[in-house]
């Protein structure tokens, strides 16, 4: 079985440093290969390399030995340089299996390349004795900054925190930074906890492509998200400095941002029917009875939060009844829901027996 020792030189430091062209074959080519390169840098791993396949080509019996150079470039453009010179010392060859040397977990990367294409024996690394201990504890810490998911996973936290603490102690908040960290490091938890980086990495593509595409409901979400923000504050506001139980003030902010968020739901809609229309060019039907809909609920909701107010009051039931729900107000609400409901019903209805008659 006729073996290749193969030896790879990612970073092209033959081509760079003694003009040598790749690939490398033969023994004796190797051997003047590695001379110059001790001679030009002495220092290069890549010497060592070398002088450790030629040991390991001397020591087989059908063998020959081949130095691929990538390119400067490491990464695309050096590894496509390294299968191609692969591809056709494989084809000129012909051997049965592979002897890896490499100086290092960089060229281990073109592992995968050539075993798609020829079965890898052994993989020997050869690393400077003297540096042995410095040199492994360097690749495995660059290998683990180079994995994405742990760059995600870990670093991206490490690095907000680190820009909001720095931020913060520009500004002489530390406090508002410390208190700013909490509230970052509460919130990646919670995502990893119940799974919302797949939902989250959707909604970051949603609102990059409606960005470039114009969709109306990029807009009209973020002009909904403002009108919620705002309600909440103006929520506070009016609740600020009023001696209320808690079940009370938890009722009464509901009330006082109920048609805020009603307003809000209505905006997000609209731009998902108008996106819908002219972009895909069909008609959200479904869409026509939501107006409907969440006007009755809220005007059956609020009526309903103004009873409920007054039960956490612990007002008599005979009060409630006689001043709340036999009251014009509370009527109106509640008939005038129920009448808005009924209504979306029925032209939803309309509409779509008008869309089934002309779409058949």
């Amino acid at each position: 079985m006729k073996t290749l020792v193969l030896c790879v030189d990612r970073d092209n430091d033959f081509g760079r440093k003694v003009g040598y062209g790749s690939p490398i074959v033969g023994r004796e080519e190797n051997l003047k290969a590695a001379q110059s390169l001790a001679l030009a840098d002495p220092e290069d791993s890549d010497t060592n390399c070398l002088f450790a396949a030629i040991a390991t080509y001397d020591q087989l019996d059908d063998a020959e030995i081949v130095t691929l150079c990538g390119d400067i470039h490491v990464g695309m453009e050096s590894d496509m340089k390294i299968a191609s010179q692969l591809d056709e010392i494989l084809a000129e060859i012909k051997p049965d299996r592979v002897v890896l040397v490499t100086d290092g977990a960089e060229d281990e990367y073109i592992i995968p390349i050539i075993e798609s294409r020829i079965k890898i024996d052994t993989v020997k690394r050869v690393v400077v004795k003297q540096s042995q201990t410095l040199e492994g504890t360097y690749y495995i810490i660059k290998r683990l900054m180079d994995d994405e998911k742990l760059q995600r996973r870990f670093l991206l936290p490490v690095a907000i925190i680190l820009l909001i603490w720095g931020i913060s102690a520009v500004f002489g908040s530390m406090s508002l930074g410390i208190s700013s960290i909490f509230i970052v490091l509460g919130l990646y938890l919670l995502v990893r906890v119940f799974h919302l980086e797949a939902p989250i990495s959707e909604i970051g593509r949603e609102v990059a492509t409606g960005l470039k595409t114009g969709k109306m409901t990029i807009f009209s979400s973020v002009l909904a998200a403002f009108i919620v923000i705002i309600s909440f504050v103006f929520a506070v506001r009016v609740l600020s400095g009023k001696e209320v139980a808690a079940a009370e003030y938890a009722i009464r902010f509901v009330n006082e941002i109920l048609w805020y968020v009603i307003a809000a739901v209505l905006l997000i809609a609209l731009g998902r029917f108008i996106d819908a229309y002219f972009k895909e060019k069909k008609v959200l039907w479904s869409y026509t009875i939501l107006p409907f809909t969440l006007i009755a609920f809220g005007l059956i909701l609020s009526a309903s939060l103004t009873i409920l107010v007054e039960i956490t009051r612990q007002t008599s039931l005979h009060s409630i009844l006689n001043e709340y729900v036999i009251s014009i107000p509370f009527l109106a609400r509640i008939t005038g829901g129920l009448l808005i409901a009924f209504i979306g019903s029925v032209l939803y209805h309309i509409v779509e027996d008008i869309y089934k008659e002309e779409t058949t």
